[in-house]
This record gives C-alpha cells, structure tokens and sequence, in this order.
C-alpha cells in the first residue's frame, strides 16, 4: 500500500502546464496556438533547436522556436494514455514512456511515433528511459520494472534485479561503465559493468528518491522527499546531505556546463556547482509545483509547472515570478 501512496503522490504533484511566459508575445496569443491551460505535462526533452514535453492523454508537443509556439504531434486520437518521461538518443532517435508500460519510439525527432510496448491489462507505468551510445537502452518503472534493449529499442528483455519492488524513478551514467538509479524507500543500485549487475548501496535516506546526476569527476547527485538533496564525490560509494533552506519535495533536474538546478513542490529550486557544492536555493515566486526542467543552448531554462512552460535566464533564478 505504502508504494501505491508514493507512486499516486508523485502523479498527484505532476506539473500542469499552463502557458508559455515570454516578453515577446502576448500570453492570449500563446493559448489560440494550442491551449495548455489544462494540460498536465510530465517530462520535457531539449535537443539541437527543439523542446519536447509530454504527459497526458498521451500528448506530445513540440517547440522550435524557444517556447513561442508550440504543435501537437500526438495525443489521445493516437494513443490515450498518460506519458511519464521522453528521451532523445541522439539523432532523430526519442523515446517515450508512460501508463500501461508503453514504450513509443520516434524516428524523425518526435514528428511521429511508434508504439513497442504495451500492456494495458496491469496499467503499470513506466517512468523513463536512460541510454549513453543510443543502442544500448534501459528502461525502468514503477514496483521495480526494469527493462533493456541492445538494438536501440527494436526488442526488449525484462530484466530481475534484487530488490523488494520500489519504484524505479531514476537513472543517469558516466556514458562508459558506471551507473546509479534510484527509487523508493532510499533505494539506490549502482552498476559497474554498463548494467549487467547491479548492487545496493547501503541506505543512507529512507525517503523516496525522485532524481540522480552525473556531475563528472566522481561526483553525483540524488535528490528527492521532503528538501533531501545528497552528494557523493567517490562514484557513489558514500553520500552526504546538503543543508538546504527548504524542507520540500524535489522532482526534476536540468544540466548543463556550469552545474545542477533541481526544482520541486513551490517553486522551490536548489542550485549545484559540478563539485557539488550548494550555491544557491529558494523558491520560484508564484510557480506552485515545479516537475521537469530543461536548459536551451543559450543559457534559458524551460521549467514544468502549475503555472506553465517558464522561460528564464538560469543565471538570475531568484528573480523569476517576483
């Protein structure tokens, strides 16, 4: 029961998208070119000049234009099932995932979309997919589903991993050997052989873990229930927490050159350096639930949230909203 509470809780606080915010256009505008003002959205994914987000009602839009204008490339007509998570592969490669263990593949960068997988009878989600070369993939989700494929998704093997089913939430790798995924009640299993096995780590938070980075250098990052951020600097041998300001839960992260910004319940933002080391946190003024982030080539962050699609200079967090 206690894994059916955690996993409704983390749909109930998925971010409902609204409306794209910029200074350039009007927000009505904005709504005439697709309304989004009920739309629940789950995941976004940045890649070359494009944004993809997905979420429900198997929706998936697409932006090429930083968050301007936004189409529709699939939705309910195609397949009515809640999206969960996206990731590109590189190329035109994407993948999707959401409800009923569905597994959709795109080839032409999210123009269109190919369902693989999907069993509508256990309607167990899956909740993402991680891959380092596009070829080899994994896929994991909710009371310890774990999948992997050797020809970039084409086929799939179901896979056991000794744990008691908590949730699989998820996953990130150094791109050559190592990797860490975490989940539910503290879980985190790290591999050293691209995925082949995997160990427990000792449990250092007995919460939910909703996300883990990559920083280089040794150094990781996991996140999750109420504030708890932790570092490891030794490829996720021992963690430690760090001292945040706020006590709220974090859901989604976003990367890039300079460091780490996780975001979560009310707005609240926590910032990394590549060390690891705090240079910043609060809360995003106005935003409520904040679920998914993604950093454009020019420095903008995209954030998922109650209050819409955000665009904002990632340099001057704390002013957003105010």
């Amino acid at each position: 029961m206690s894994k059916l509470i955690s996993y409704s809780f983390c749909l109930v606080v998925a971010a409902l998208v609204a409306y794209a915010f910029s200074p350039r256009h009007e927000l009505a505008d904005r709504q005439v070119q697709l309304n989004l003002a009920r739309l629940q959205i789950n995941d976004l994914v940045q890649f070359d000049d494009r944004v993809i987000a997905v979420g429900e009602r198997g929706t998936i839009i697409v932006s090429d234009d930083k968050g301007d204008s936004w189409r529709q490339t699939h939705g309910d007509a195609e397949l009515p099932v809640t999206l969960t998570g996206v990731n590109w592969l590189g190329g035109s490669e994407l993948l999707a995932v959401g409800h009923d263990a569905v597994l959709m593949h795109s080839a032409d960068a999210g123009e269109t979309w190919e369902v693989l997988m999907q069993d509508d009878e256990l309607g167990e989600p899956l909740l993402g997919t991680w891959s380092a070369d596009g070829q080899r993939i994994f896929a994991y989700g909710s009371f310890g589903k774990f999948l992997s494929s050797a020809d970039q998704g084409r086929s799939w093997q179901e896979r056991e991993l000794d744990i008691h089913g908590e949730h699989l939430n998820d996953l990130d790798g150094d791109g050559e050997r190592l990797q860490i995924m975490v989940g539910e009640m503290g879980l985190v299993l790290r591999s050293e052989d691209h995925g082949e096995s995997w160990e427990r780590i000792e449990p250092f938070y007995r919460g939910s873990l909703f996300g883990v980075a990559y920083m280089g250098n040794a150094v990781w990052v996991t996140y999750g229930m109420r504030g708890h951020v932790f570092v490891s600097k030794d490829d996720g041998m021992n963690w430690t927490q760090v001292d945040i300001a706020h006590r709220l839960p974090l859901y989604g992260h976003a990367r890039d050159d300079s460091g780490l910004v996780i975001v979560g319940t009310g707005g609240a933002y926590v910032n990394l350096s590549n060390e690891g080391e705090l240079t910043d946190s609060g809360y995003l003024n106005g935003l409520g639930t904040l679920t998914s982030a993604v950093v454009l080539p020019d420095g903008d962050l995209f954030v998922a949230g109650q209050s819409g699609l955000l665009q904002q200079d990632r340099g001057y967090l704390a002013v957003i909203g105010q």
